[in-house]
């Protein structure tokens, strides 16, 4: 078959940061060897790390899951001893998801993973052009999610199971 002229599969932008990621996912991954979190559960980790308190329909709405899905992974999370559920303080009939001193203590080790990562790229790198590669991430994931907000598979519910952007932890 001749080539055609487009790239390989292994080659351009798109693979380079497809490498990036995983080389980050790869270090992340280390600290929960051991703790049987698939995915998903670690998506609702994430979410609580980022905002603790979150109510269950809050939680299916920033993960992208139904609340029936969103409820069994919680039963998980909670028999682990990574959350526990807690009534609100104004409406009783809501309750509301908080990290455990566990839960917490792993989203410190990521924190600390991630600030490792930072130092080593700068190290590598320096730090104005780790400042000058952050800022074209950034104006690369934002084209890029302009882009494809025009499409009709831009909501969560559409949208496979799949882990999320390393800056969302």
């Amino acid at each position: 078959m001749r080539n055609d002229g487009r790239r390989l599969p292994g080659d351009g932008i798109p693979q380079t940061l497809f490498g990036l990621i995983y080389s980050v996912e790869l270090r992340i991954r280390r600290h929960f060897r051991g703790t049987n979190l698939h995915w998903g559960l670690r998506r609702i980790l994430q979410q609580l790390w980022l905002q603790d308190g979150l109510s269950q329909k809050e939680l299916s709405d920033s993960v992208g899951s139904s609340e029936g899905s969103i409820s069994n992974m919680l039963k998980h999370l909670v028999a682990g001893g990574w959350v526990e559920r807690r009534q609100d303080d104004y409406d009783y009939r809501i309750s509301r998801i908080y990290l455990t001193e566990k839960g917490r203590a792993m989203r410190d080790a990521i924190v600390e993973e991630l600030a490792q990562i930072d130092r080593e790229v700068r190290e590598a790198i320096g730090d104005v052009s780790a400042e000058r590669l952050g800022t074209l991430l950034e104006r690369t994931g934002d084209a890029l999610r302009m882009s494809a907000s025009g499409t009709d598979d831009d909501s969560p519910d559409a949208l496979p199971d799949r882990p999320s952007p390393p800056g969302e932890l």
